[in-house]
């Protein structure tokens, strides 16, 4: 069995102020908290063993998971904040129960086939496989095209090699749990320090699919417009008009003179609209506060004010 673990303690400072009042992963992305999408895909990937740490906003956590229709582990990170590399290593009982283990950062949203990358990273013989497109030019690390041998991260400006992007995701066998230490905190340390002690780390490709990671306004606000466009399929909590010329998606319930006020690309899920607000370009969470009479274009427009991107 695999375990699935997916990475949700982050402060997301990218999207203040939103949080500043939910953690990151309560986030909403079309009418759904972040962590929900996350759940989702990892159970539809037959993952049923799901694990979760949290650090900001604990108690909004435990009320979300005591509310989920999917079960999951909740690990609270006390004190300072852990990242990727001590995160693992505080949830190592956790998961080393099953002989290997799914990452996954709570921000990603992607279509992408987990099982039949398992399978691969199984075959490969390997403690480590990071999920990464292969790109021409650049890339977030280095790998060897031939072997597929990971050959370090451009953000610690080692290594050498093809470029590739990784995604926020990979797969473990539990032995990569005895190269972390208390003190780790990013991985990209730690999948150096495998390959040094003789473990193999290797790079699992995967071709040019959907996938974003939603921590910024920018990005947050493309997931809804992808969604629009079918680019990204999500499931909705509540029915949106999906309009695929204009590119806008709105509330059944919306007026005639409500819909003339949505310009291209839009998002709302405002139960109802301000009568001087327009809306170019722009994504409005459900009980969102809006500014008064003006064009809101290019904005993320929630229950806690604006934000451009």
């Amino acid at each position: 069995m695999l375990t699935g673990f997916i990475l949700a303690a982050g402060f997301g400072t990218r999207l203040r102020p939103i949080t500043d009042h939910v953690p990151k992963a309560l986030v909403s992305v079309c009418g759904s908290p972040l962590l929900q999408h996350s759940l989702s895909y990892v159970r539809s990937q037959g993952i049923e063993r799901i694990g979760v740490n949290t650090h900001h906003f604990p108690d909004r956590m435990i009320q979300f998971q005591s509310q989920s229709s999917i079960p999951f582990t909740l690990l609270h990170e006390t004190g300072s904040i852990r990242g990727t590399g001590g995160a693992l290593y505080f949830a190592r009982d956790f998961l080393s129960q099953h002989s290997e283990f799914f990452a996954c950062n709570v921000d990603i949203i992607a279509s992408v086939p987990l099982m039949g990358l398992y399978e691969k990273f199984l075959d490969m013989k390997c403690v480590a496989g990071l999920v990464a497109v292969p790109v021409a030019q650049g890339g977030s690390i280095y790998y060897d095209f031939v072997t597929k041998e990971y050959a370090g991260a451009r953000i610690d400006g080692a290594g050498a090699g093809s470029g590739a992007d990784f995604i926020g995701m990979a797969f473990y066998k539990k032995e990569f749990l005895s190269v972390l230490t208390a003190d780790d905190f990013s991985i990209v340390p730690v999948w150096s320090r495998a390959r040094g002690m003789g473990y193999s780390v290797k790079v699992l490709e995967i071709q040019p699919s959907y996938w974003i990671d939603a921590g910024t306004p920018a990005a947050l606000a493309q997931v809804h417009f992808d969604v629009i466009e079918k680019k990204c399929i999500l499931t909705t909590p509540r029915e949106m008009v999906i309009d695929a010329v204009k590119k806008r998606a709105y509330l059944p319930s919306y007026t005639p003179s409500d819909i003339e006020r949505l310009g291209h690309s839009v998002w709302c899920e405002a139960d109802s609209l301000p009568s001087d607000v327009f809306l170019e370009r722009s994504v409005v969470f459900s009980d969102a506060v809006f500014p008064p009479g003006k064009l809101l274009h290019t904005m993320l427009v929630t229950p806690w004010g604006t934000i451009g991107f």
